[in-house]
């Protein structure tokens, strides 16, 4: 494949001055995502965003290098543990509809519908615990047969099966390791106290209230039109089934649809004030070098808790067979930065940590 096709441009509702400082910083975040493409670093989309004024809408590489199909700025990925974020909010809304609670066990919620008895050592566990990664339930990203099986189609009981015999890796509320496993969980338990499949549940109680339009679930694949992954640059990953995926990684969306969702947290457009507060604050500590080795002191619900120079971001990563992305917030900046990639290796926490200061130091 030769030079990736690049389209970066920025849109502003506002015309501004040449000698307005984030003019000038818009053009540089043109000339660093160019130059990151043209080194094969970034293919995918990013945009930029500050009080709702669009900085930088960009897109570059290949959606699909066989048919030569272009990435554009409002292509449609598989965004992977960013889903997470959508999840634990779907936990948090149906709480407080009176559904469930934060800390109810959540064996009562899953059987017999998915699994025949509960373990002994998953009765402690508690719901808040599998939404931030400290129930002790083994990842099932990490079991020797995840990504072969990662193209075939599943059930959630059938996903649930491939864990629920495991041993804990540590003691319910003691310590905290990622775990996927968590948020399959959640996903089955949305399903069990709603009595609706999870792709719906996100429709009626996030995507369709805030419209965004090109995000949901499908237990196949996205809408015709998205991004097909790939390894590396010229290297197609295997497909992902979105039923193997399910509530931890399974969501397809766009940039703009994830600005649109992260904007929604400071208009408490997704959620009353306290809600959204509480998803954002921390619920368990980090390990010393960070949670998923990036930097973060803790875990809220389905958000990393970071500094970035003195401000407040609340951001998550996803990785899965064939994509990366980046979901950026800093609320009291009303700052949302939105990396999607089609091209696992691409490093898209970097990027949107980079662009997310640039905007910073403009401000400044």
């Amino acid at each position: 494949m030769g030079t990736p096709a690049v389209a970066v441009s920025a849109v502003s509702s506002h015309p501004t001055k040449k000698s307005d400082p984030l003019s000038e910083t818009a053009e540089e975040m043109r000339e660093y995502l160019q130059d990151l493409a043209e080194e094969k670093k970034f293919t995918g989309t990013a945009l930029v965003v500050r009080h709702g004024k669009v900085l930088v809408r960009a897109a570059a590489g290949a959606a699909d290098e066989e048919k030569r199909i272009p990435n554009r700025p409002d292509t449609v990925f598989r965004i992977a543990s960013v889903t997470k974020q959508f999840t634990s909010m779907l936990v948090l809304k149906l709480r407080d509809r009176g559904l469930l609670g934060l800390d109810d066990p959540v064996c009562p919620y899953l059987s017999p519908a998915y699994i025949k008895t509960c373990p002994q050592a998953w009765k402690p566990i508690t719901i808040r615990e599998i939404v931030t990664h400290t129930s002790g339930i083994p990842d099932i990203q990490e079991l020797p047969d995840f990504y072969a099986k990662l193209s075939q189609p599943t059930t959630t009981r059938k996903l649930i099966q491939r864990f629920v015999n495991k041993p804990l890796d540590f003691k319910p509320g003691t310590s905290w390791k990622y775990s996927s496993s968590g948020y399959i969980l959640a996903g089955a338990i949305i399903q069990a106290v709603t009595r609706e499949p999870y792709g719906t549940v996100l429709h009626d109680e996030i995507t369709g209230p805030l419209r965004l339009r090109h995000t949901g679930y499908s237990r196949r694949n996205p809408p015709a039109g998205y991004a097909r992954g790939y390894f590396t640059v010229g290297s197609p990953a295997l497909p992902i089934n979105g039923s193997q995926a399910f509530s931890a990684t399974g969501i397809y969306a766009n940039a703009d649809d994830i600005v649109r969702w992260d904007r929604s947290f400071g208009a408490h457009l997704v959620a009353p004030p306290a809600t959204v507060k509480q998803a954002f604050t921390p619920q368990a500590k980090c390990p010393s070098n960070g949670c998923l080795n990036l930097p973060s002191s803790a875990y809220a619900f389905g958000w990393l808790v970071d500094q970035l120079h003195g401000h407040r971001l609340r951001y998550h990563p996803g990785l899965l067979q064939g994509y990366a992305a980046s979901n950026m917030y800093l609320p009291d900046d009303d700052i949302a930065v939105v990396v999607l990639s089609n091209v696992q290796d691409t490093n898209t926490n970097d990027i949107a940590r980079h662009l997310a200061t640039m905007v910073l130091k403009s401000c400044e």
